[in-house]
């Protein structure tokens, strides 16, 4: 009898702490992660850990990324587990902007507002997929208001020193030279009237996308004429890990919002 008592009261425990280890500490429970195809492109969700999201954030990946890109990291995550879904497609890959990411977008943007149950606020873009996404704030069936890109490519004209850039922007617009008008630089007005708040992430010494010609022009632009910008310099080169702080996402998503942390460290 005594036996069978401690081996229920064992059970008990292990049941508990299984829950323990399943949802964490915070009793959070893991990323809920739904996929599906869009058109011919796959595309996915993640979703916070509440039933009242902040807000829908779109991830643009960079030349060479996927739908997965940096959707399984903790930079990303950051911005989930403060209670935004956060969205990726494949974009068709080296895209470079082209209208069928752009048809991506809209698609994308429908589907993650019905599988988040909340409004898209944020774009976030690195590199290649600052076209992705600039071209779509402008050309897109929709635009938000609010804008985190990180090592923009935002002047293709520049990009000489990628490997194998050019060729891949010749293919995504049919063999020919991009458009004037899908070169993010010379969308600037366009992308001020949006009345979207930006923020880039890039660093002076990044060998491939130069700064000079990208990030600071772009911003430069967007503030001559009237946008709201902010620019974070970060060190070292493309892909320096100092690009990508989770604060300073979380931070500037919140703010540009008007919603409020989930992390007491950043209110005041």
């Amino acid at each position: 009898m005594v036996k069978r008592v401690f081996q229920v009261a064992a059970a008990a425990v292990l049941a508990m702490l299984l829950v323990f280890v399943t949802t964490g500490a915070s009793g959070e429970h893991p990323a809920e992660k739904v996929e599906t195809t869009l058109g011919d492109q796959k595309a996915r969700v993640n979703l916070p850990p509440t039933n009242r999201p902040k807000g829908v954030a779109i991830f643009f990946h960079g030349q060479g990324g996927n739908v997965n890109d940096k959707m399984e990291g903790p930079w990303l995550d950051a911005l989930r587990r403060d209670g935004w879904v956060v969205a990726s497609s494949m974009f068709h890959r080296e895209a470079w902007g082209n209208p069928a990411s752009t048809d991506d977008t809209n698609r994308l943007w429908d589907w993650a507002t019905r599988q988040g149950g909340a409004p898209v606020k944020l774009y976030i873009g690195t590199s290649m997929g600052g076209s992705t996404s600039l071209d779509a704030m402008v050309y897109g069936k929709h635009h938000p208001e609010c804008y985190y890109g990180v090592k923009v490519a935002v002047d293709m004209s520049t990009m000489g020193n990628v490997p194998g850039a050019n060729g891949y922007i010749r293919k995504a617009y049919g063999g020919q030279p991009f458009p004037h008008d899908r070169n993010p630089i010379n969308l600037a007005n366009k992308l001020a009237k949006t009345g979207a708040t930006f923020r880039f992430v890039a660093s002076p010494y990044d060998p491939y996308v130069p700064y000079e010609l990208n990030t600071e022009a772009m911003a430069n632009r967007l503030k001559a004429l009237g946008a709201d910008v902010s620019v974070r310099p970060v060190q070292g080169p493309h892909d320096d890990p100092s690009h990508y702080s989770a604060y300073d996402l979380v931070k500037f998503a919140n703010e540009c919002a008007g919603t409020q942390s989930n992390d007491p460290s950043d209110q005041g």
